[in-house]
């Protein structure tokens, strides 16, 4: 690898996504040793699977740039997105339990992600024990995000919308992205099975949204205009 090659590396070190991800808290001489296991660099194309249910576990993914959706496939066949997965999150914790992935991780765009391998984990967390914290932290996260939508499941159709929209625009911003116009990733036919909806009523709660002034939709891109109306929906 030449210099330059080296100089312009995304490391863990200079990954802007190093506060958000699995290098929090640590020292940078224990982010140099997460940095030896980590395999980095890794790029899919829209469609292409980060991993697919039943697969053995391979290792917990780290998204670095794209989006993915995370799929459960119930016993009848019939596939549920979980949820929206943004730069800097981590997904894969399912397969520690029976070294198997319940869910399926495919990508929404172009993906780049980092991969913590399976049989680096153990390893890891001995030699950096507050690394068993981040990855706790990440799990957490991810089943209260779940335990949320379980929540407004049961809500009528705008507040759902409006709740994943500004859920949306909240992990954006923490990111470092903005937090008023961004893509929301799913086609409405996906955002309807994300949110138990059927098609029409996305799309016509959607253009409410738009002629109340709440929301500008492009495609999948999505301005939000006036928060405060967006938040009363969800507060009630």
């Amino acid at each position: 690898m030449t210099t330059l090659h080296k100089k312009l590396e995304v490391t863990c070190h200079n990954c802007g996504f190093s506060t958000v991800c699995f290098p929090r808290g640590l020292t940078r001489e224990e982010v140099s040793q997460l940095e030896d296991v980590v395999e980095r660099r890794k790029v899919l194309r829209k469609g292409e699977f980060l991993f697919r249910a039943a697969d053995p576990f391979h290792g917990l993914i780290a998204i670095k740039s794209g989006t993915a959706k995370l799929i459960y496939q119930d016993e009848q066949g019939e596939e549920h997105i979980l949820q929206v997965l943004l730069p800097g999150e981590v997904v894969g914790f399912d397969a520690l339990a029976d070294n198997r992935y319940r869910c399926s991780a495919q990508a929404l765009d172009t993906v780049s992600y980092c991969e913590l391998p399976a049989r680096e984990i153990s390893r890891i967390c001995f030699r950096i024990p507050k690394m068993l914290g981040e990855m706790l932290r990440h799990a957490s996260d991810a089943i209260t995000s779940q335990c949320d939508q379980t929540v407004f499941i049961k809500k009528p159709a705008e507040e759902r919308l409006a709740a994943f929209l500004l859920d949306l625009s909240r992990r954006y911003a923490f990111r470092g992205f903005s937090g008023e116009e961004f893509s929301i990733g799913l086609t409405r036919q996906e955002l309807g099975n994300h949110l138990d909806l059927a098609l029409a009523t996305v799309s016509r709660t959607l253009k409410q949204f738009e002629r109340e002034g709440w929301i500008e939709l492009d495609g999948k891109r999505v301005r939000i205009l006036d928060r405060d109306a967006l938040s009363r929906l969800v507060s009630g």
